[in-house]
């Protein structure tokens, strides 16, 4: 047993918030108390107007091996199953729901729920070592888990992504780069000082449009045409517009 937090989270300067999965003996998988309190981390977030940006890292050798199997018929098991994936499913729902971008620094695996939660921020940044593993089907299970079969096959297509889903063979940080997952690929060393800069440069937008700008970014993804995109993007910048004239 120890007696140290299974999340850290650090206030950095200028609004930006590091959370760190902190189990590294298990590779960070998630059990139940870790995935509660990542649900309620992000739901305290919706209604935070100092942090602004928030990096999502794994202590240790591995960003989220995925559930925490060993703790099968432990107190500290996750209990979703039968009845629905609840704990989990809200936290991604949480992590979209929350104003701000969250980037997801992977090292090494982001396997199962460690990949939903990685797709499920705005931004992911891949260490050298990185390996993305849907892993679902490898364990009895459907190979469309917590939002993965949608976020996947949108962002890499739809025959590359179903190979993942059927096979659950890992993508390598090279080929996840290549195929649009991650937005950059970067020694293991220099991890935290890339996602570090990249939401500094985030940083610099207007307290208000990063929070716009997601709601945006993620309601034109759903939208039926670009018609309905359009609207919606001009809302969002007509309240920009008109906060900066109040200024």
């Amino acid at each position: 047993m120890t007696d140290e937090p299974m999340l850290v989270a650090e206030a950095l300067e200028g609004g930006l918030e590091r959370l760190t999965m902190n189990r590294p003996a298990r590779l960070n998988a998630l059990n139940h108390p870790m995935a509660e309190a990542l649900l309620a981390h992000f739901e305290s977030r919706r209604r935070d107007e100092d942090t602004r940006v928030i990096l999502l890292c794994g202590a240790g050798r591995a960003f989220c091996s995925g559930a925490d199997l060993k703790a099968s018929g432990q107190p500290d098991a996750l209990r979703d199953g039968p009845k629905g994936d609840w704990v989990l499913r809200d936290l991604m729902k949480a992590m979209r729901a929350c104003p701000q971008p969250v980037i997801s620094l992977v090292r090494g695996a982001a396997a199962g729920g460690g990949l939903a939660l990685a797709l499920a921020s705005d931004i992911i940044v891949a260490s050298e070592t990185a390996a993305f593993h849907t892993a679902f089907i490898n364990v009895g299970l459907s190979g469309a888990e917590l939002g993965a079969s949608w976020k996947l096959q949108r962002m890499i297509g739809v025959s590359r992504a179903r190979e993942m889903l059927y096979t659950g063979r890992p993508l390598k940080a090279a080929d996840a780069l290549t195929q649009g997952l991650v937005s950059a690929v970067v020694p293991d060393a220099e991890l935290e000082a890339y996602g570090e800069a990249l939401a500094r440069d985030m940083l610099r937008a207007q307290p208000d449009a990063l929070r716009l700008s997601k709601r945006s970014f993620d309601a034109t993804l759903d939208a039926i045409s670009l018609e309905a995109a359009l609207e919606l993007e001009e809302r969002a910048q007509m309240l920009m517009i008109a906060r900066r004239g109040q200024a």
